[in-house]
């Protein structure tokens, strides 16, 4: 094909990418891989020019990384060096991993001027590849702590001894970013529960001075779910000191775990806290997925709520809120109540009350199926 047949049709393709919509676009790119390399010289300034559409610079990043081509691989490590924004840094890491090791090569040698170093690990760190461990390896060490941050969230992907080891290390940084990131990745990492004491290892982070650190320790002791981790976020959660968001983000990580002493802490903090904590341990109960701890929860906010509407003071979401918890948890002999409810002199209980009596009658209609 000579040519100026062929750039008439590189101009023609070009002209349905860029006008085209998102559907049109993709197709089109698929046509433009076809034409060959000669399509990454028309590629390179869609992507680069910040006057363009995102969704155009997008499927640029996107298409260049479909090309074996050296120049491919030059346009995506430079489009790094300009550090753009998250969007297009994802799709240009993509871009990236088509190219295989040869475009992680090109990454480790961008992670040696300190300034790259930050953006470098953050793709590497978004490529499913196994030669990006020891990159990501060597950059938990380095002195950057968002860098070790990214390295450490990273490295969390990975079944290995060695990460573990880094991990369990990595809770003592210096570093509020870096201690969260491993806190988060440990608590997801339960297979260590037999091999080190890691509810103790993680539970300094209940008391550290960042509440960024308080919130994520929090959740990680709900996803690794172990007695001792139900005892000590129940102690934070009833201690009068505790601040309203770290209550929060330790009532989402008892609603997590399927004990019965989790479902006591709750119940007892309904009493104490104020009327928007009530409220999100009422909505926490309704993720229970355990039967007999549903019949007790149901229960315990059946028998609250018989003594809690006698007060003068009592609020009205908080009772619709149990209302439609009784519901939802199935709750039998709550009917009583949720029908008397239905005469309540606010229009939420009185809607809240019916669709939970509507609940137990869409209930009774599928097992009779």
């Amino acid at each position: 094909m000579c040519s100026d047949v062929l750039a008439e049709q590189f101009e023609t393709v070009l002209e349905q990418f860029l006008e085209g919509d998102f559907r049109e676009k993709w197709e089109t790119s698929k046509r433009l891989v076809e034409l060959g390399p000669g399509a990454i010289a028309y590629l390179v300034p869609l992507l680069q020019d910040e006057a363009y559409d995102w969704e155009v610079r997008w499927f640029a990043a996107r298409t260049l990384g479909q090309f074996d081509h050296p120049d491919a691989l030059q346009a995506l490590i430079d489009m790094l060096q300009r550090r753009p924004d998250a969007d297009l840094l994802m799709m240009v890491a993509e871009g990236l991993s088509h190219f295989g090791e040869a475009g992680i090569k090109a990454l480790i040698e961008l992670l040696e001027p300190p300034e790259y170093r930050l953006i470098g690990v953050q793709v590497l760190a978004r490529i499913q590849h196994s030669a990006v461990f020891v990159p990501l390896l060597a950059a938990v060490e380095d002195a950057d702590p968002a860098v070790r941050a990214e390295a450490i969230a990273a490295l969390g992907n990975f079944h290995h001894t060695e990460v573990d080891k880094l991990l369990l290390s990595a809770v003592q940084d210096p570093s509020m970013i870096v201690r969260r990131e491993a806190i988060a990745a440990l608590g997801v990492r339960r297979h260590l529960l037999a091999q080190v004491n890691l509810v103790d290892t993680l539970l300094p982070g209940l008391w550290d001075v960042r509440p960024e650190i308080n919130q994520a320790t929090a959740i990680a002791l709900g996803k690794l779910g172990t007695e001792t981790a139900v005892t000590a976020l129940a102690r934070v959660l009833s201690s009068p000191h505790t601040p309203d968001s770290l209550q929060s983000s330790v009532i989402s990580a008892l609603g997590w775990i399927e004990r019965a002493a989790a479902l006591r802490a709750l119940i007892a903090a309904l009493r104490q806290r104020s009327v928007p904590l009530q409220i999100q341990i009422v909505e926490t109960l309704t993720r229970l997925q355990t039967p007999p701890l549903q019949q007790r929860a149901g229960e315990a906010l059946c028998d609250w709520l018989n003594s809690y509407l006698s007060q003068p003071t009592a609020d009205c979401q908080l009772i619709a809120a149990i209302a439609l918890a009784l519901g939802t948890l199935q709750y039998q002999p709550a009917v009583p109540l949720l029908t008397s409810l239905q005469a309540s002199a606010d229009p939420k209980v009185q809607l809240y009350a019916e669709a939970a009596l509507r609940k137990f009658a869409d209930e009774a209609e599928v097992d009779s199926i």
